[in-house]
């Protein structure tokens, strides 16, 4: 029975070296719009912090449906100061030995970069049957830059991956990587998120107990002016180093039937100019189209891919 149980351990053992293919190709199937609907929202009023995560967004499962690697990105946001960190997050399987990783390296477009992964915590199954199993959690960190210059780079239908590994001393080393989607996902739901917690006053602070006076007179207040809907949702994207100029508005949604759509613009596009205005946000597209809304017309300059063309919006 002992020979059967190792027999079958070794089995489900030997899936992971199968798994890089299919795995690609299951997760290049996913589009942006995937990660940033499927990402996950978590509050921590203790820490005072939300961590957006696009771990629900993607689950590799092998045989019997175990998990033998997961990678994906996480971001933390201060609810006080609206300060923002990004991390990569990967569980790893693997029988033998402990190991122990000291070092991720991927690239950051100047070159390689170096840094030591956080051991989140450790595990250990199936050690009555043979040959433990054991899967650590580890983590370590990216900059935002890099994120959005690599959101900057999906182009929908045809992401890519982009490719990081964990060395350490004598062991195997762990290669793994993200979509360009899920890297673009996760900023558009992060952006969306940071734009509703302003627009909402979240750090604002709480008025001190007894400074209202009851007899005080309710404020009047005066609404906002309108400004028009361009119909445009999207994040910025820093450049590439082949590409320095192509930076911008990564457009990530388009409303139907809006100034935008009738203009031609389409999930992908790069805005990086309202007539001769610099877009690099979703605030200067505002205030640019604010600043048109008594014309009848405005040029949209927008990269597609590695071509800029200019579009003609009218109001």
């Amino acid at each position: 029975m002992r020979r059967y149980a190792a027999a079958l351990t070794a089995l489900i053992l030997a899936a992971p070296a199968q798994r890089l293919s299919a795995k690609d190709q299951a997760l290049l199937s996913l589009t942006l719009e995937h990660f940033r609907d499927s990402a996950s929202v978590r509050d921590d009023p203790v820490r005072g912090v939300t961590t957006i995560s696009t771990e629900p967004g993607f689950v590799q499962r092998g045989l019997f449906g175990m998990v033998w690697s997961d990678e994906f990105t996480e971001a933390v946001i201060d609810d006080r100061s609206g300060r923002k960190s990004f991390e990569v997050d990967v569980s790893v399987t693997y029988s033998g030995a402990w190991r122990s990783y000291e070092s991720a390296i991927y690239e950051a477009g100047t070159g390689s970069m170096s840094v030591p992964p956080t051991l989140i915590k450790k595990e250990t199954a199936n050690c009555a049957l043979a040959e433990c199993t054991y899967t650590e959690h580890l983590a370590f960190p990216i900059e935002e830059a890099l994120l959005r210059q690599l959101a900057s780079t999906y182009a929908p239908g045809k992401p890519t991956l982009w490719n990081f590994k964990l060395i350490g001393k004598r062991v195997p080393d762990y290669r793994g990587g993200l979509s360009t989607a899920e890297i673009a996902g996760l900023l558009a739901r992060v952006d969306a998120y940071t734009a509703g917690a302003r627009a909402h006053g979240a750090s604002a602070e709480p008025p001190a107990i007894g400074a209202t006076s009851l007899a005080a007179a309710p404020p009047i207040l005066t609404p906002a002016p309108r400004r028009p809907d361009f119909g445009i949702n999207g994040m910025a994207v820093s450049a590439a180093p082949d590409m320095p100029q192509r930076a911008g508005l990564l457009v990530v949604g388009v409303t139907s039937g809006s100034p935008a759509q009738k203009a031609g613009i389409i999930v992908g596009d790069i805005i990086f100019k309202v007539d001769e205005r610099a877009i690099q946000s979703l605030a200067d597209l505002e205030a640019a189209v604010a600043a048109n809304a008594g014309s009848p017309a405005a040029v949209i300059k927008v990269y597609r891919g590695t071509d800029a063309i200019a579009l003609t919006a009218r109001f």
